[in-house]
C-alpha cells in the first residue's frame, strides 16, 4: 500500500501548466517535484502493484481545507472506450476494439482524517464509524465525502476502468483541516500487473471543470529499470517511473475524436484490428502525421 502524504491544493492555472509540460515532453512526475507549493507536490503520478489475496490495495492521500470547494481528481492508466456495435451509424470513433489488459480501475472515497479508519502505508480502510443508539444499538454511519453521481443520477456510483475518477469535497469552515483521500484498486491491469495513475486536489468544485481523459496526461507509468533488469528506487525508496510510449498520444486522440485515425495508423494501441470499413477515408500515414503542421502532428508516437 502506497502512502502518498500530502499534496497542495492546485489551482486551474497550474493544472494547465503541467498539462503543457507533459505534453511537450517533460515527465509528470519531474513537473510535480519541480513545481511544489509550500514545500508541497500539487500532483503525484505513480504506479500501483497487486495486492495480496483477501487484502485491499491502492494509495492514500492527505490534503488541507482551504475553506472551499475542491475537485479531487484521479486518473487510472490507460484509456478505455465501448466498440460500437449497431449496425446502422455506428459511433466512428469507436469502431476500433480497445485493449482491455492495459486498462486498470481505481476506486476514490475521502473525508476527515479523523474519521478514515485505515494505517496510512499498512492497510486500506474506510470512512464508516459505529455508535451506540439509546436502546444499546450498534449503528453505522458513513462519513465518506467523496460522493460521485452517475449519468443515470446514480449516487456512490464509481467511473470504471480506465476512466478519471472525482468527486467535490466542500471544506467550508474547515480551513486547514486534514482530509484524506483513499485510492483503492479495483483492477488491475493483466498486461504487466502494474497500474499507473494520477492524482491531483484542484481548486473549485469538480462542476466548474470540464474532467475527461485530457485533464491529466502520462498516467500510463512503466518502472524504470537498470540494465540487470532490476527496478530503479529514488532517494526515498520509491520506484522511478516513467510514461509508457505513445499512451499520451492515444490519450489525446481520445478525448479530441481522433481515435479512428489514431487506430488505423498505430492499431498495435488500439487492441484487435476493426472491420475493413473502418478506416476508410483514411489516408494518412505515419510520415504524413508526423509532417508539421498537419492538424494530427500531435498523434505521431515518435515525437515523445
Amino acid at each position: 500500500m502506497l502512502e502518498i502524504g500530502e499534496l497542495a491544493i492546485m489551482s486551474s492555472a497550474n493544472l494547465t501548466s503541467l498539462t503543457n509540460a507533459v505534453l511537450s515532453g517533460t515527465s509528470p512526475q519531474q513537473w510535480c517535484k519541480d513545481n511544489l507549493v509550500d514545500g508541497k507536490q500539487q500532483c503525484y503520478f505513480s504506479i500501483l502493484g497487486q495486492a495480496p489475496n483477501g487484502i485491499k490495495g491502492g494509495a492514500t492521500l492527505t490534503f488541507k481545507g482551504n475553506g472551499g470547494p475542491v475537485c479531487l481528481i484521479v486518473d487510472p492508466e490507460a484509456v478505455f472506450w465501448n466498440t460500437a456495435v449497431a449496425a446502422d451509424n455506428p459511433d466512428r470513433e469507436y469502431r476500433y476494439a480497445d485493449v482491455e489488459e492495459d486498462d486498470g480501475d481505481i476506486d476514490l472515497f475521502a473525508g476527515l482524517s479523523t474519521y478514515y479508519m485505515g494505517s496510512p502505508g499498512i492497510e486500506i480502510g474506510d470512512f464508516n464509524g459505529v455508535y451506540t443508539d439509546s436502546l444499546g444499538s450498534m449503528v453505522e454511519i458513513e462519513y465518506n465525502e467523496c460522493t460521485q453521481v452517475s449519468q443515470y443520477d446514480v449516487t456512490n456510483a464509481h467511473a470504471g476502468r480506465a476512466t478519471p475518477e472525482y468527486c467535490t469535497i466542500s471544506t467550508a469552515n474547515r480551513e486547514d483541516v486534514e482530509y484524506t483521500a483513499v485510492l483503492e484498486s479495483f483492477s488491475i491491469p493483466l498486461d504487466d500487473g502494474a497500474l499507473g495513475f494520477g492524482a491531483i486536489v484542484l481548486e473549485g468544485a469538480c462542476t466548474q471543470l470540464e474532467i475527461n481523459e485530457c485533464t491529466l496526461f502520462g498516467e500510463s507509468q512503466k518502472a524504470e529499470r537498470d540494465s540487470s533488469g532490476a527496478v530503479v528506487k529514488d532517494e526515498n525508496g520509491l520506484i522511478k517511473p516513467f510514461t509508457k510510449a505513445c499512451t499520451k498520444q492515444l490519450e489525446r486522440a481520445s478525448c479530441t475524436d481522433k481515435l479512428t485515425e489514431f487506430c488505423c495508423i498505430y492499431p498495435e494501441m488500439c487492441g484487435e484490428d476493426a472491420k475493413e470499413f473502418a478506416c476508410l477515408g483514411v489516408s494518412e500515414t505515419a510520415s504524413e502525421i508526423c509532417t508539421a503542421g498537419h492538424e494530427l502532428n500531435y498523434l505521431c508516437c515518435g515525437s515523445e
